[in-house]
């Protein structure tokens, strides 16, 4: 075979972006009787024609498009026909092979409905590449954004759970009338509380006759376990929808109340049997202690006195649970009154609890501290604004040299552009990083003085889980050591702890100039608590 006829042997290469059989139908076959009639008009010669169904956004995931490129470096053919570049590729490492290539000389040239791409067009196909994975990037914010916007307006995003459907004329989720009616008669028995998820799990596969739902690959079959259990927490079905761990309120139809499905948690917890049990023991400090010397958990048992008068008196005991397998901890020995370790806790937390007019002014102080830092923040945005505009551009007018012909050099474009990409991610990264700071440091500022303010009265008070989420609070690593706790306090409270006895000293002497007294508040919050 001559050189002048092994030129013209070419592959056609056609390629849809999705795998559904009901979408662009037409489209691969439109693409090869397209090039199929440039080719004849080209004289080129068809050795092979390849398709597929698959994204090009991610590079090694195409079957025939590797087969393609394996061919052309053997030498089977060295032109490739295809719709567009796109069809090729649309992301950086795909798109360079091809350019090698072309560079190399392997590949003569590339075909598509409107042009060439030879040897000496590498800075034309690069560019028209970049763009290509350009669209792909652009193209997830975009729908990435898109559905944020859907779960802020309360339409689910997805495909909804069993029982629900999406209306797509009305463009909206209404009941499944197949399912509907079944999932709520197993929502009914779970809230009744005497069932087990695996019990549930066999009604609703031998009572109810649910199924999933019938798609292209899967679905028909009987509900799992862990799918049963994904229906009972999930907020959906009480009117909310959750979305990138996000709770919205949603537009659809609420299968039960959000009160029953806050009891269906707490049927859920671990502790929760099939049948209904007595009150389980409710120790305080379980799970909240570990030990100094092993590091495994502290537990609490109860202990019995019998009187001489004939009571029984009830004494709860904290100790090392000593699990460790491979040696015995120095300290499983020693037991600690729970009451003795709550008195510690109190005394700890008497040190970071403030009063009224203190929590007052700090408030105040804070909400003054907020304009200003909104005031900082908002020049700091508009300054990356500007910023993040002028390098687009330098960009954009880069890319018109480029096709202008004022730059000709490709590495020279490469690396410019490059550079000014890193240089918008950075921008965008730093102005993101200033709304951050501002809304964390409001948030944080305020949750911890009002947590100085209220922890004490809330341990308190009777209430047990507001007792073990003060306990939680207070420390981010409790330890016991012997009979003694040690706290390692969050690093915020700390100031409090060292600078509030002299501030109420000031306030003290400052009570008839409360303006004065604010201000001295305001200088040294700032100076010891917001600079941490």
């Amino acid at each position: 075979m001559n050189k002048q006829n092994q030129a013209k042997r070419a592959v056609l290469y056609a390629r849809k972006s999705t795998e559904s059989e009901d979408k662009q139908v037409q489209s691969i076959d439109d693409q090869i009787r397209i090039m199929k009639e440039i080719a004849k008009d080209e004289g080129l010669q068809i050795v092979e024609i390849l398709s597929e169904a698959k994204s090009a956004k991610e590079p090694n995931v195409r079957v025939k498009f590797g087969e393609m490129m394996k061919n052309v470096s053997d030498g089977k053919y060295n032109v490739i026909l295809t719709w567009d570049t796109s069809r090729l590729s649309r992301n950086a490492k795909d798109g360079g092979d091809l350019q090698w290539l072309l560079d190399s000389g392997v590949l003569s040239g590339i075909r598509t409905h409107e042009k060439w791409y030879r040897e000496n067009d590498e800075l034309l196909f690069s560019i028209e590449n970049s763009m290509n994975s350009r669209f792909v990037k652009e193209l997830k914010a975009k729908v990435k954004r898109g559905m944020y916007s859907k779960a802020d307006k309360g339409d689910f995003p997805g495909c909804p759970p069993i029982g629900y459907l999406n209306d797509r004329i009305e463009k909206k989720i209404i009941k499944d009338p197949a399912t509907w009616d079944k999932v709520s008669m197993l929502w009914r028995k779970a809230l009744t509380g005497t069932y087990t998820v695996a019990e549930l799990t066999r009604i609703a596969d031998e009572e109810l006759r649910i199924r999933k739902p019938l798609k292209k690959r899967s679905g028909g079959g009987a509900l799992c376990h862990n799918a049963v259990r994904g229906i009972l927490t999930n907020p959906f079905y009480a009117g909310k929808l959750r979305w990138a761990k996000t709770i919205y309120n949603g537009n659809h139809p609420a299968m039960i109340t959000e009160d029953e499905f806050e009891h269906m948690q707490e049927i859920l917890k671990p502790h929760h049997a099939s049948r209904p049990q007595k009150e389980p023991y409710q120790f305080l400090l379980r799970g909240m202690l570990t030990c100094t010397e092993c590091g495994y958990a502290i537990v609490t048992e109860r202990k019995f006195k019998k009187l001489k008068d004939g009571t029984i008196r009830e004494h709860r005991y904290c100790h090392c649970c000593d699990k460790n397998p491979h040696e015995r901890c120095k300290n499983r020995s020693i037991y600690i009154r729970e009451e003795e370790l709550i008195k510690q806790i109190k005394d700890e937390l008497s040190k970071y609890t403030i009063d009224e007019d203190f929590f007052r002014l700090a408030v105040e102080a804070l909400a003054e501290e907020d304009d200003i830092e909104v005031a900082k923040q908002n020049d700091e945005i508009a300054k990356y604004n500007r910023l993040i505009a002028q390098k687009k551009n330098e960009l954009d007018g880069l890319r018109r040299s480029v096709y202008r012909g004022i730059i000709t050099d490709n590495a020279f474009f490469l690396s410019e552009q490059e550079s000014l990409e890193k240089d918008i991610v950075v921008l965008e990264h730093e102005r993101d990083k200033v709304l951050t700071v501002a809304h964390d440091w409001r948030e944080t500022a305020t949750d911890i003085f009002m947590f100085a303010r209220y922890a004490k009265e809330d341990f308190d008070s009777d209430d047990w889980e507001k007792k073990r989420a003060v306990i939680k609070r207070l420390g981010a690593d409790l330890k016991l050591s012997g009979r003694t706790i040690q706290f390692t306090p969050i690093k915020y409270l700390v100031p409090i702890e060292k600078t509030y006895p002299e501030l109420k000293e000031k306030y003290n002497l400052a009570r008839t100039d409360l303006q004065q007294m604010k201000k001295d508040l305001k200088e040294d919050l700032i100076s010891e608590w917001y600079t941490r």
